[in-house]
């Protein structure tokens, strides 16, 4: 028992510690910008105070950014904590798996060559949802088809092919598309918070809790996923039903996330990491992952505020993911070669 408490503290200190830093970022995102506001005016602002001018921009015009940054990396932070703990490998993240690029493909799909005919009655998110959660459905089959559902690398292997596949598709669809949808789909496919409005903030929420609950449901089942097979059958786990579950959550948060601010590449991949090494645990913790997903996104949306130039925040997160997946695969060869 005493273990057990050390490791929920140490999973809550973690989580605690990563959410200060979002919160700090937060309060820079809606400070930063042509119009720099002082963090101490933000804060005062968002408790009342400050000036018309200063309201109108830190209230309409950078809140829903704020919000929805930290928003969708706690998303991918936790849908990658779920498939990292559920294959029992630290790179089987939402984007590695093509799970990220099937949402990706759909889209695009959507908008350049079939759009859909009721997307001038509804708005931009429920039919762009719709189809990532279509897109991102395929990939899951496929993957459950030609990888299986379990542990072994083949998963991994399938899931990085049919990544490719679908950043082929992509570029396909793109070099085929009419001009000006082809801007439209590139602006999205660039991965960035900035373009966040207040109508689209409700609906991902709302969206995403259902992937949610369904993901938090048997959370006490989680940890035992980090034993073998046999092992976690013998403790009382399900573990074809659970993998499914966490599998299906991950990738409703994912096409979610994916339909408004489009693919953002590698904080599901890195934050868990970042979270189960801070938390010194054998698997990553849900909610501390969620937390270090958090704190990463913002901490890059910050980044690509203050860069002299505008990038996007899928551009920074694609620049820091690169070398972390790298050292993920080294990490791992030399624990398997020492084991």
């Amino acid at each position: 028992m005493p273990s057990v408490d050390r490791r929920f503290l140490a999973a809550a200190g973690t989580a605690a510690g990563f959410a200060a830093v979002a919160v700090a970022a937060y309060v820079l995102l809606l400070g930063l910008g042509p119009v720099s506001i002082a963090p101490g005016t933000v804060l005062s602002v968002l408790f009342g105070g400050g000036t018309g001018r200063e309201i109108t921009v830190v209230w309409d015009l950078r809140m829903p950014v704020a919000v929805a940054t930290p928003f969708v990396g706690a998303a991918l932070g936790i849908a990658g904590a779920w498939t990292q703990t559920s294959s029992r490998n630290p790179i089987a993240s939402p984007d590695v798996l093509g799970v990220s690029g099937g949402a990706a493909v759909a889209v695009v799909l959507g908008t350049l060559v079939a759009r859909p005919a009721f997307a001038e009655d509804f708005p931009t998110f429920w039919w762009r949802c719709a189809l990532a959660l279509v897109g991102a459905a395929v990939i899951v089959a496929l993957l459950f088809a030609f990888g299986g559902l379990g542990t072994s690398r083949r998963v991994i292997l399938v899931g990085l092919a049919l990544s490719l596949m679908c950043q082929a598709a992509v570029h396909y669809l793109m070099v085929r598309a009419d001009l000006s949808r082809a801007a439209e789909a590139q602006t999205w496919l660039a991965g960035s918070t900035g373009f966040v409005r207040w109508e689209a903030v409700p609906p991902m929420v709302a969206a995403a809790v259902p992937f949610l609950v369904l993901g938090a449901w048997g959370w006490r089942e989680l940890p035992l996923l980090a034993h073998d097979d046999d092992s976690a059958r013998a403790l009382g786990v399900d573990v074809g039903r659970v993998r499914t579950r966490l599998l299906i959550a991950a990738t409703g948060l994912v096409a979610v996330t994916v339909s408004v601010v489009g693919p953002i590449a590698f904080v599901a991949l890195v934050a868990p990491q970042l979270a189960r090494l801070v938390a010194r645990a054998p698997v990553s913790p849900p909610i501390a992952s969620a937390a270090a997903g958090a704190a990463l996104l913002s901490l890059c949306a910050v980044l690509a505020t203050v860069l002299p130039v505008t990038v996007p925040v899928g551009l920074i997160t694609a620049i820091i993911g690169g070398p972390a997946l790298i050292a993920l695969v080294l990490t791992s060869a030399s624990a398997r070669r020492f084991a």
